[in-house]
């Protein structure tokens, strides 16, 4: 258990380190591949894919959203001896946490990553990709 909560201590400081960047850097778009992927700083004052909700119930759903993953964590999943269930819960509080945080405390979210005609997004919201990928994986591969 020390090494997850160790996991998600660093993921939320690359997190955090990331947008601090990004918000002393990211002045102008700097392009990586042309028409695909480039840099960005924007501020992000809604929840996913810049879905709007009302300032009181943004946060209201957040902090509901992550209690409930913690519960179900701990009553279904902890005691499983599977390090992808681990690792991939670590990833989703590190990603909520963080943003988390943002949101209740500065009003706004740092997204900084573009993929051009999909989404501007940041580290946190890729952890929280890759925790519904790692869970999707290890129930398809691992229940009958």
């Amino acid at each position: 258990m020390i090494q997850i909560i160790f996991l998600i201590i660093m993921l939320v400081a690359w997190d955090a380190l990331s947008k601090f960047y990004a918000l002393q850097y990211l002045q102008e778009r700097i392009i990586l591949i042309p028409n695909i992927l480039s840099f960005i700083y924007v501020k992000n004052y809604w929840i996913a894919f810049s879905f709007p909700l009302e300032w009181f119930l943004l946060k209201v759903v957040t902090l509901a959203l992550i209690f409930w993953i913690f519960y179900y964590y701990w009553k279904y999943e902890k005691q499983k001896n599977n390090k992808i269930i681990h690792v991939s819960y670590a990833l989703i509080f590190a990603g909520a946490l963080w943003n988390a945080w943002e949101r209740i405390f500065v009003g706004f979210v740092t997204d900084f990553i573009s993929l051009e005609h999909f989404a501007i997004f940041n580290l946190a919201d890729c952890y929280i990709t890759m925790w519904a990928l790692w869970l999707f994986y290890y129930y398809w591969k691992y229940t009958p």
